[in-house]
């Protein structure tokens, strides 16, 4: 078995004071350029790797943090821990990340299980269905240490966790705005079956701002969807088969939902967006590349995994302070899929 190489290796090798070479590594300002130059070459042409366990020891803090999503598979999570990732390397992190299976209890057991192994802080998207939360058990626990954590594309009222989210409310306004503009009034809504935060927020929101632009109120227009195009196509089906009069557009959850929405349409022979429009929200790379392009908001999903990272640091260099609350702006992408009402109701 090959021996792992050490930081004192490499001071041996240079002749250079193992100090200088840990500085070297972490990038210090107080090592010279060309010093640092020389020590990286050689790093690399060795294949040193940093032992975290013991980094850890030696300086008491953790150079680890836990990362826990409902489901690292799902396409806003993914572009999401890339977000994460990214920030986390450039500020000398690694990560630790779990699925929480859409379960609070499964959830409170993957951050315990990191808490335990040293992590420095926790960045979270919890199941939590209301803005409301009863913070009890764990979670209350985890408030009352005032352990560093970020809450991740979750808003509660009021903010008892320091959050990031995209600006869901900006978001659905300039969707239903952009439907009203167009004439659109029969306008069908997939939300999450699941019902988490983010989901209730945009099916209130979009009830709200439908009031505001006179659609028509039909309960029958607003049906719940699993998450993903299968949950999309699914759900389209069933409102297909009871509708007597059809929507003139219909908007989803998420972007997944959306294009499973399009397989439906384009299985039947509806034309998109001649007979009906589709509307999606997040802005996934794909959504520009389906066969009609679809129209959505645009989330800045890297950005919020950044951010993230950048209010943790904060918290673990400086202590929690008060939890505060980001939200980033979104944009809307009008693509192929969003035309003109064919007819007012």
């Amino acid at each position: 078995m090959k021996n792992k190489v050490t930081l004192q290796h490499i001071a041996d090798r240079l002749h250079l004071s193992r100090t200088t070479i840990s500085l070297a590594v972490r990038d210090h300002p107080r090592i010279s350029k060309a010093t640092k130059d020389k020590i990286r070459a050689l790093v690399r042409k060795m294949g040193y790797e940093p032992d975290l366990v013991a980094r850890s020891l030696a300086t008491g803090r953790s150079s680890l943090i836990g990362v826990v999503v409902p489901d690292s598979t799902n396409a806003y999570y993914s572009e999401v821990i890339r977000g994460i990732e990214a920030a986390a390397n450039s500020a000398g992190y690694s990560v630790v990340l779990a699925n929480g299976s859409y379960d609070l209890r499964i959830e409170a057991a993957r951050m315990s299980d990191m808490i335990r192994i040293g992590v420095a802080g926790i960045i979270a998207a919890p199941a939590f269905t209301s803005e409301k939360p009863r913070l009890d058990g764990f979670w209350s626990e985890l408030r009352r240490n005032k352990f560093p954590f970020v809450l991740l594309n979750r808003q509660l009222k009021p903010t008892v966790f320091t959050q990031v989210s995209a600006d869901n409310i900006s978001g659905m306004r300039m969707a239903v705005d952009a439907l009203a503009f167009l004439r659109h009034r029969r306008v069908a809504y997939l939300y999450g079956k699941r019902a988490m935060v983010p989901a209730r927020q945009r099916l209130e929101v979009f009830r709200r701002f439908s009031k505001m632009h006179r659609f028509e109120q039909d309960e029958q227009l607003v049906e719940a969807c699993d998450i993903g195009p299968r949950g999309g196509y699914e759900a389209c089906k069933r409102l297909w088969a009871k509708l007597r009069i059809k929507p003139t557009a219909i908007m989803a959850l998420s972007d997944g939902e959306a294009i499973g929405v399009l397989r439906f349409l384009k299985e039947k022979g509806i034309q998109v967006p001649h007979e009906v429009s589709v509307m999606g929200f997040d802005g996934f790379d794909q959504s520009a590349f389906t066969e009609t392009s679809l129209s959505t908001v645009v989330t800045p999903m890297h950005e919020i995994g950044k951010r993230a990272v950048e209010l943790l640091h904060a918290a673990i260099q400086s202590g929690p302070g008060s939890p505060k609350t980001v939200l980033l702006p979104v944009k809307l992408a009008l693509r192929e899929s969003l035309g003109p009402a064919l007819y007012q109701s």
